[in-house]
């Protein structure tokens, strides 16, 4: 890797750029290929191929894919981390970067003097530390305990001091890993304010990410990345839909198979009918398990009759994967009840449930299914089925967090004679 002082119109050049790994099935064939050189007793293993980039000073980029696709891999192969197996890197500029936790941090020393340390290692000299540090231990916002060794901190501090000593450098490239997924909220939204003010003043930022909101609002660039490859590169909001559109397949395939098998949740009742399917399907009227917050959805249960039957009752439960309860209904709970009186034996049929809107956020999901007697002084099970199905959801949009989606109507007036500002999301 060579790095050269703002001569070329590229911040990052890396052509026919290949990472591979050896893997070996025992420890002792790494030793045996020591000392008994010429048999291959290794399988390669290729975390990156023939990646090409060409990346312009003040430039944006994200880097999307599924976990294994090669995207830390590639990010430590641009910072010089790791040496590349085939091709080569230049980089134009001094960098900066927030890879793996706790990554350049001696454990034994204090955050203070971490941060003198990381300071050095990018190129800082004395002086210019001891200007910034107090700004630095202010940014983190980790109090007394800068003063402690950072053995002692948590994953989320990790972030804090990381972050706050690579964004003090004023690198004229800045990269960074999923490292900003572990911190809280606040300093999310710091760390997110802070990376615009170093694009304004013309750094190049390179992020990997999972978040689509993240990636669709703040880069130009966008790489998609699948096995070691760039399968794709271009405008944020094309890559992420297709990265989106792949997500929705393979949790489709998963969650298919999930379901296929056979359950280990119980099921009880007294018999004489039963749920034998559920279904359920998109905005556009495909079969599936995974779907995106706020678009339609439609859930469908079909069912037999295997005895004369009075008032039945179906209804669902909707559970978040960790087992909170989110909301529970049926067909009776209704402002116009709909009252199955009697069912015959033989009887074939099916309950459809339509949502104008899928209220939930990004999240795995679970359905139980509730058939019961209401004929009875107390609802018995008929056919009981916890956990019947599993579903995903997907949020594009990332305009809210937590569980579930509340259409909202925003109104800031900054005085009494200006125009109210409105905004629906």
């Amino acid at each position: 890797m060579s790095a050269t002082n703002h001569g070329s119109s590229s911040a990052i050049l890396a052509k026919n750029l290949s990472k591979a790994y050896q893997m070996y099935s025992k420890p002792t064939h790494r030793l045996w290929d020591m000392i008994l050189p010429g048999k291959k007793r290794y399988n390669e293993f290729w975390a990156v191929r023939n990646v090409y980039l060409d990346i312009p000073h003040g430039s944006t980029v994200g880097i999307i894919g599924e976990n294994g696709a090669g995207k830390s891999t590639l990010l430590k192969l641009l910072t010089g981390i790791t040496k590349p197996t085939t091709g080569t890197v230049e980089i134009d500029g001094r960098v900066a970067s927030l890879l793996e936790l706790g990554a350049g941090f001696h454990p034994e020393f204090s955050g203070r003097e971490n941060i003198y340390l990381n300071c050095s290692i990018l190129g800082m000299e004395p002086a210019e530390i001891d200007a910034k540090v107090d700004s630095i231990i202010a940014f983190s916002e980790l109090g007394d305990f800068i003063e402690r060794p950072v053995k002692t901190y948590s994953s989320g501090m990790y972030v804090r001091l990381g972050f706050s000593v690579a964004a003090s450098a004023d690198p004229d490239i800045f990269i960074i890993d999923e490292a900003l997924s572990v911190g809280d909220e606040h300093f999310k939204g710091k760390c997110t304010n802070r990376l615009n003010e170093l694009r304004e003043k013309g750094t190049t930022v390179i992020f990997v990410s999972h978040d689509m909101g993240s990636i669709k609002s703040m880069c130009q660039t966008v790489i998609l990345m699948d096995k070691g490859e760039i399968l794709e590169q271009g405008s944020a909001e094309k890559v992420a839909d297709e990265y989106l559109k792949r997500a929705h397949a393979r949790g489709n395939e998963r969650l298919s198979a999930i379901n296929r098998g056979s359950s280990e949740y119980p099921r009880w009742g007294t018999g004489e009918m039963e749920i034998y399917n559920l279904i359920m399907k998109d905005a556009g009227g495909a079969e599936g398990h995974v779907f995106r917050s706020g678009e339609p959805f439609q859930l469908t249960l079909q069912y037999e009759c295997h005895e004369d039957m009075q008032n039945p009752v179906f209804g669902i439960g909707l559970y978040r994967s960790d087992g909170t309860y989110i909301n529970g209904s049926n067909h009776q709970w209704r402002d116009t009840p709909i009252e199955l009186e009697q069912v015959k034996a033989g009887e074939k049929g099916q309950v459809v449930m339509d949502f104008e809107s899928m209220p939930l956020l990004a999240g795995e999901y679970y359905i139980t299914t509730f058939l019961y007697d209401h004929s009875k002084a107390a609802p018995t099970a008929i056919d009981h089925q916890e956990h019947a199905a599993t579903f995903e959801v997907l949020d594009p949009r990332h305009h809210q967090h937590g569980m579930l989606y509340l259409p909202t109507r925003w109104t800031i007036q900054r005085n009494e004679d200006a125009d109210p500002q409105v905004s629906n999301s």
